[in-house]
């Protein structure tokens, strides 16, 4: 004997059950306000008595906003940042009852499929991890559709969209002044993307703390990285192959200074012995690698939970900052890649 199919629980059966209408139901599971309490209640009760399963895309179909937060960016720096901001944007959305939609839009992306994506889902909310929060044909896309946006580690404000960040400069002051406190009158660097205002911050923070110790840095000392392992290999290369070398090298990244130190392994130059390395993050790696790296460690989870944060505190009615970021604190963090700079 066949078994018997078990038909699945719509809106329209919790709308029975409760009493109200479809548009009540949908109202109540959305989130919307001015809805009298004894139907809201009328359909939690309906949905936890149906066990009603409600499809999270279909709904952003059918209505004029969805369950669905979406995190988008460009090119992210180091696979293990994009990971964190995923991680924190998720944690967020689960407690909030929302799902968290990924979605990559690279800097030849054009408008119309722009809309296109925005147009389908009829996102709740979105998060912009840079360079795409400072991506201007996306921008203006968001605030068209009246998506609610929030963007982490912009070059500035935007009208209604609020941010979150952590003081670049004065945390890539501090690590530049932990080289110096060791003696070190010889540093290089390696940028991550200029496209990032991150990125710049770091690199100005830099050559602003060498030149307020009468340290000089020759240019070549200068690289670019692109926050990616593999140009931090090359970066290195350019640095370390050079007949003067420096003594110690920040790197904008975890993911670079991790090159640094292959790129002096195979140059036979010893850390920190020989040649210090800082980075920046603190991605899993860093304590793991021979030797431990010294790093400022950068709350890339917590950035997105709270920017997640304010975009639901957005959607229920509240009012959020936008003229200024929420900026969250780093923290050093001491391991055994840096050493006093060796004797000339």
């Amino acid at each position: 004997m066949a078994s018997k199919k078990v038909s699945k629980i719509t809106i329209s059966d919790v709308a029975r059950v409760a009493g109200v209408s479809v548009t009540t139901v949908s109202r109540v599971l959305n989130g919307e306000r001015y809805v009298r309490e004894d139907k809201k209640q009328a359909v939690l009760d309906a949905s936890a008595k149906l066990d009603y399963q409600p499809n999270v895309y279909a709904r952003s179909l059918a209505g004029d906003r969805s369950y669905l937060l979406g995190l988008l960016f460009d090119e992210a720096p180091g696979g293990e940042y994009l990971s964190g901001m995923q991680r924190g944007a998720m944690r967020r959305c689960k407690e909030a009852g929302l799902h968290l939609v990924v979605e990559h839009f690279d800097r030849t992306t054009v408008l119309d499929e722009i809309e296109s994506f925005l147009s389908k889902l009829k996102l709740s909310g979105a998060i912009l991890t840079p360079p795409a929060c400072d991506n201007k044909v996306l921008l203006a896309a968001l605030e068209r559709k009246k998506v609610p946006t929030a963007r982490i580690s912009p070059s500035g404000s935007y009208p209604g969209m609020p941010s979150v960040k952590i003081n670049d400069f004065e945390a890539a002051q501090q690590m530049t002044e932990h080289l110096i406190s060791l003696g070190h009158k010889k540093i290089g660097f390696i940028a991550g993307d200029p496209e990032h205002a991150d990125s710049r911050e770091r690199l100005k923070a830099f050559r602003d703390t060498m030149a307020a110790a009468k340290l000089t840095v020759p240019e070549e000392w200068i690289q670019t990285g692109g926050y990616l392992f593999e140009g931090g290999l090359d970066a290195a290369m350019a640095i370390l192959g050079q007949r003067q070398r420096p003594t110690a090298i920040f790197a904008s990244n975890d993911d670079m200074a991790a090159a640094v130190i292959v790129i002096a392994d195979r140059l036979k130059i010893n850390v920190p012995e020989d040649l210090s390395v800082v980075g920046f993050d603190d991605i899993p790696m860093a304590s793991v690698l021979s030797p431990a790296l010294t790093t400022m460690r950068q709350p890339v989870e917590e950035m997105a939970k709270v920017a997640a944060g304010l975009l639901i505190d957005m959607q229920k009615g509240k009012k959020i900052a936008t003229d200024e970021p929420v900026v969250l604190n780093v923290e050093f963090i001491l391991r055994s890649s840096t050493a006093a700079a060796p004797e000339s």
